[in-house]
């Protein structure tokens, strides 16, 4: 069984983004919008942070109290827009409750949008436009597929989540990359065949180690991205969207029981959470060089 190692690639990503900021005598610059102050929240940001830093990006962390309104949020955004120091801005995810998520996010010029969760973003990736801004997760998992040559050109690849923020991104990037995608959620009624199917199966749904035996073949030929983590603290269980720290985390796939049925596996933590982090500055130097 293969390890797919999202540090291991994310160090080799960190060595290609320096190479390409050092051509340049200015740096890539984001800018991160925060409202509240959310324990994991901050360690994601703190996560970018450090990350940018050590290629020689800059990360602007603009924090804000829990109280600020949508439209003072908008005058923020729009106010780095136009700044022409600022090569990337993303609006640290989730807001405080009540917010109107998308109407915030369209605010952000396309050419800046480095999540690619603009309404603009999405549809150029549905018109296959080659300039188009993957979201990060999405565009990490192709990465770590590409590093360790797994092909997905003309193979079934199932995605068992359809989120906005990373299963229907997933799907339009594995799609994209020429894979045969099903996508699979609640609703569908035959997922285990589904999964049994596919070459490769990507895991986004938040629900730690619902995935056990029963969704896989047992001739060790599939590949399994696991996108969940999950932090159980004492008897209760946060969701999380990208890798934290933490003493006690669970991905969505139980990985102890299929570990020995599958060709390769990304472990949690250590997977794909590496791999956003790394992919969000792929698109933010990509943003930073069409902008100079």
């Amino acid at each position: 069984m293969l390890l797919l190692d999202g540090k291991k690639v994310r160090s080799e990503i960190a060595e290609r983004l320096r190479e390409r900021i050092a051509k340049f005598s200015s740096s890539p610059v984001l800018a991160i919008i925060q409202a509240g102050g959310r324990e994991e929240s901050n360690a994601y940001i703190a996560r970018k942070k450090a990350f940018g830093e050590s290629i020689g990006a800059k990360v602007l962390h603009i924090r804000l109290p829990e109280s600020v309104s949508e439209d003072e949020l908008i005058e923020r955004i729009k106010a780095l827009n136009i700044d022409a120091n600022v090569h990337g801005i993303i609006l640290q995810l989730p807001l405080p409750e009540g917010y109107s998520k998308q109407r915030i996010i369209d605010r952000i010029l396309p050419e800046k949008d480095v999540d690619g969760l603009t309404f603009a973003q999405s549809a150029r990736r549905a018109k296959g436009e080659k300039e188009a801004m993957t979201p990060a997760t999405a565009r990490g998992i192709v990465l770590l597929l590409e590093f360790y040559n797994i092909s997905i050109s003309g193979k079934k690849v199932a995605v068992l989540g359809r989120s906005a923020l990373v299963g229907a991104p997933t799907a339009e990037a594995l799609s994209s990359a020429g894979a045969k995608v099903t996508v699979c959620h609640s609703k569908t009624v035959n997922t285990k065949e589904i999964t049994r199917a596919s070459d490769v199966i990507v895991v986004a749904i938040g629900k730690p180690k619902l995935i056990g035996r029963e969704y896989f073949r047992e001739d060790k030929t599939q590949t399994v991205i696991d996108v969940g983590i999950t932090a159980v603290r004492g008897s209760g269980i946060t969701r999380l969207q990208e890798e934290i720290p933490s003493r006690q985390l669970a991905g969505d796939v139980d990985f102890e029981a299929v570990k020995d049925m599958v060709a390769a596996i990304s472990p949690v933590p250590g997977g794909v959470g590496p791999m956003t982090v790394a992919a969000l500055f792929e698109n933010v130097v990509e943003a930073f060089e069409k902008q100079m």
